[in-house]
């Protein structure tokens, strides 16, 4: 006879009535956190013993502890487990709509990890409110470059990222999508040539076509484009514009070198090519190399935003530029919105200089870290490229797999992920690959079970599609 398993003294009178399980085993870890039945440090039992127990799926347990994680009662340890922390949000926190148990865990988007974002705004909109002659400077029609202190504050900010630049040299934006946008308006003319490496963000992409360029591809390596193919397009095409993303690249995760850096710049400049440098990403200070803007001014326009640091729907960011610019980017801006919303760079500015900012990105920077060790133990051995403080990673699939099998088949698990297509430029070679994003999800837990289940899939090869006849 079967011994009877006993559940733990804290489930002992989990509902086995109607409602959603995982939000059950949430409210049982946060009651007996209270009442003591849980204390701080205590393990919890692994997931796939208690789906046993409960006699839930093992999705049920991970969507559980997602939601207790979410909470901040408890936290998991790579190679070690969930344990208890201890701490008790105020209910209004983490009172939010419940998601469908068949909700999918979406790991397609380079999204800033959740955080309680929303409080930290409230507060910060009431400090603003306080005073009058700061609402009152808000609500005027303003220059199209943006309020002067935006501008100084943003400036000084760069500083801490090793770039020199004058507020009469920065562009504040709706974001860096649309601050690319005014680049490409500014340095092209439709009908212009402009080029990218051949795997390159579809944003970019899609506003290259919308104004009407001839996007050109262009061959990578392992420290993203290859100059002599830079070389080769400029001396064949004479491209007015070149996009790269040398601090992070999206989507394969790679860092350019210094060297490989300055040799680009050095063909740009003897055939008189923009360049257009997007540090939208994610990128840890003190990882960071001296970037093409630092190196020629002259040369490069800048385009980053806070939608990675602070808040994607702040939809601040802003450009830095080379003076002979100016005219076409003012007009550009003009032409468009005329000027950002004030409020949303007011906003920004506010967290910069209270603080905010350095906190949001600390804690940020933490959480990516642990989520990069759950990536490299879950993933171990597989061909992936990333970085400790990347969003994101490039998955090379092993043969047999093709990326639109794989996605469709992930996506039907429960976890959705972007193939490698997307970020083909035109008719570029596209490897069978994905990208990961980490940052989204709402929990650490949630990330382990999407990479669990990326690899287990990966462990089962391909059924294939005929089977040879058997006499």
């Amino acid at each position: 006879m079967d011994k009877k398993i006993s559940l733990p003294g804290w489930l002992e009178n989990f509902p086995s009535g109607s409602g959603p399980k995982y939000m059950a085993i949430a409210d049982a870890i946060e009651q007996a956190i209270k009442n003591g039945s849980l204390n701080s440090g205590d393990k919890l039992p692994t997931h796939r013993w208690l789906a046993d127990v409960l006699n839930v799926t093992i999705g049920t347990i991970t969507r559980g502890y997602a939601e207790a994680e979410r909470r901040r009662l408890i936290t998991a340890r790579v190679g070690s487990g969930t344990f208890v922390t201890g701490k008790i949000w105020q209910q209004a926190q983490f009172n939010v709509p419940q998601e469908p148990e068949s909700a999918v865990i979406d790991m397609s988007l380079t999204l800033q990890v959740p955080a309680p974002r929303e409080d930290i705004l409230a507060e910060t909109l009431q400090t603003i409110a306080s005073d009058s002659q700061r609402m009152a400077s808000l609500l005027d029609y303003l220059p199209e470059i943006g309020l002067e202190r935006h501008r100084n504050i943003i400036a000084q900010w760069l500083t801490t990222l090793s770039i020199d630049v004058s507020p009469d040299n920065i562009l504040i934006t709706n974001g860096g999508q649309h601050g690319n946008m005014m680049a490409l308006q500014a340095a092209t003319r439709p009908g212009d040539t402009i080029v990218s490496e051949s795997l390159t963000y579809p944003g970019f992409i899609n506003a290259a076509r919308q104004w009407q360029t001839h996007h050109i591809g262009l061959p990578m390596d392992e420290q993203g484009l290859i100059p002599e193919a830079l070389e080769q397009c400029c001396q064949q095409y004479r491209p007015k514009l070149l996009y790269l993303m040398p601090s992070l690249q999206n989507p394969t995760a790679i860092i350019m070198p210094l060297e490989r850096r300055e040799r680009i710049i050095e063909i740009a400049r003897r055939h008189k090519l923009l360049i257009l440098e997007d540090d939208v990403q994610f990128v840890d200070s003190n990882k960071r190399l001296a970037s093409l803007y630092s190196l020629a001014p002259d040369l490069v326009i800048y385009s980053s935003s806070f939608s990675k640091t602070l808040s994607g729907g702040l939809r601040i960011g802003y450009l830095c530029y080379p003076s002979h610019l100016r005219e076409r980017l003012v007009m550009a801006m003009r032409s468009d919105c005329w000027v950002p919303p004030p409020l949303m760079a007011e906003v920004a500015s506010e967290w910069i200089e209270s603080g905010v900012a350095e906190q949001l990105i600390r804690w940020q920077t933490e959480a990516i870290a642990r989520r990069q060790e759950l990536m490299k133990h879950y993933l171990k051995g597989m061909d992936i490229q990333a970085q400790t403080y990347s969003f994101h990673g490039w998955l090379k699939l092993p043969e047999p797999w093709r990326a639109e099998t794989f996605v469709r088949q992930l996506q039907n698990k429960g976890v959705k992920v972007l193939q490698s297509e997307l970020f083909a430029v035109g008719s570029s070679a596209v490897p069978q690959a994905v990208r990961l994003c980490i940052s989204s999800p709402d929990s650490d837990n949630k990330v382990q079970f999407a990479l669990e289940t990326i690899r287990d899939m990966l462990a089962v090869e391909l059924e294939p599609i005929y089977r040879p006849l058997v006499f």
